[in-house]
């Protein structure tokens, strides 16, 4: 279950926390060198399906954007730049972005591609109850829609309003995430691989598992909004999550990993944040409750992705190293085992190599939170402190 090609061996630099903050620097400066108020930024070769001066939060300008206040703003680096004027732009832009996809999805927010990221960024920025009013329209509009995933659909805007009633201590924030959770519950279906949700997704209707498409993502904003929940939703939860994690687990003799889908024709070909073990151990590692087996099946993906070791695609989140690297942290957490920390930092490590040598084979570096430099700069950030908050997640 282990692919060859798509995972590398670890170097064998050992920690060292100096360079490490002076790579978080550097992706800092040469992100904000390489900013341009109209174009934004360029299009990686990696990235090349995107297109130069993308806005939106996954791939282009306003991640980027947030990721280089966020990293200001927890100390992470020196290096700052007032993003502020070209918000009017970047918010036509993430609108212009979306008009090649179907219908539906132009009719509401999606946190992660549309512009209810980019208002959430703005009022990080700059608040103003415009943009409040905004993310509140877009997250509403997605009451309508069947598409049950975090990018597109309900779960980002539950995630979003866990964000905005921190940003804003409105109570409108509550009811909005209530009302969207009864309706995702409601929406489970029971089915040979568990309780799972069935994705309305570009067409096709499948249950998806990873925490971008499928049943963890779905899961995040009810852990991320657990005090929110009623008892009874918090018991749902807390049942729903170990029977649909192991119904649907592939076990071996290196650990335990998932598929993309439900299916259960061929073993599972990734692993890497989006899909496989590393993204569920991330997502549930930090679930306010445990079990024997929920707690068994966690460490055993932690042990297959140290198996499998770094991913060759690359140092970045969404599917790269860093995004691996995750797992351990979240772990680390979750049980104080001196062990995962270890690991996440030796990862950390080899995705500074993987950095630098694309760094040299492009001669730019790649603006992208998800896929790019300044989303592994906040995992670099987080194995120095040892608290790793998910960008976009766990924090806004």
């Amino acid at each position: 279950m282990i692919v060859l090609g798509r995972h590398r061996r670890l170097v064998q630099d050992a920690w060292n926390e100096q360079a490490v903050r002076a790579v978080i620097e550097e992706i800092a400066c040469d992100a904000i060198a390489q900013f341009d108020p109209d174009k934004f930024w360029p299009a990686h070769p990696s990235d090349d399906w995107v297109g130069d001066g993308n806005a939106s939060f996954y791939y282009g300008a306003a991640g980027v954007i947030w990721a280089l206040d966020y990293l200001r703003r927890i100390g992470a680096v020196d290096a700052a730049m007032d993003f502020r004027p070209v918000l009017p732009t970047l918010m036509e832009r993430t609108v212009a972005n979306l008009q090649g996809r179907p219908a539906d999805y132009l009719k509401h927010g999606s946190l992660l591609v549309g512009d209810m990221g980019a208002g959430l960024l703005a009022m990080r920025l700059a608040p103003a109850s415009d943009f409040a009013d905004l993310v509140h329209a877009r997250a509403m509009a997605n009451m309508e829609l069947p598409v049950r995933e975090l990018m597109w659909g309900t779960p980002g805007s539950m995630v979003a309003a866990v964000h905005m009633a921190d940003m804003t201590r409105e109570p409108r924030w509550r009811a909005l995430f209530e009302e969207q959770a009864a309706r995702l519950l409601a929406d489970l279906e029971e089915t040979p691989q568990g309780p799972l949700w069935r994705q309305d997704l570009y067409g096709t209707h499948d249950c998806w598992l990873g925490p971008v498409h499928g049943f963890a993502g779905n899961v995040i904003p009810l852990l991320r909004g657990w005090d929110w929940l009623t008892p009874a939703q918090q018991a749902q939860v807390a049942d729903l999550v170990p029977k649909a994690l192991a119904a649907n687990a592939w076990r071996s003799d290196v650990g335990t990993t998932w598929s993309m889908k439900s299916q259960r024709e061929r073993p599972p070909a990734m692993c890497q944040h989006c899909h496989g073990a590393p993204g569920m151990v991330t997502t549930f590692a930090d679930a306010p409750f445990a079990s024997p087996e929920l707690d068994d099946l966690l460490l055993d993906g932690g042990r297959f992705t140290w198996a499998a070791g770094p991913l060759t695609k690359g140092s970045n989140l969404c599917h790269g190293t860093g995004g691996n690297g995750y797992a351990f942290l979240k772990l680390h957490r979750r049980t104080n085992d001196p062990v995962w920390l270890d690991r996440a930092r030796q990862f950390a490590m080899t995705a500074i190599v993987q950095y630098r040598g694309a760094l040299l084979a492009v001669g730019r570096g790649r603006y992208s939170l998800w896929t790019g430099d300044v989303g592994l700069a906040i995992y670099l950030w987080d194995c120095i402190t040892a608290e790793p908050r998910f960008p976009t997640i766990d924090v806004f």
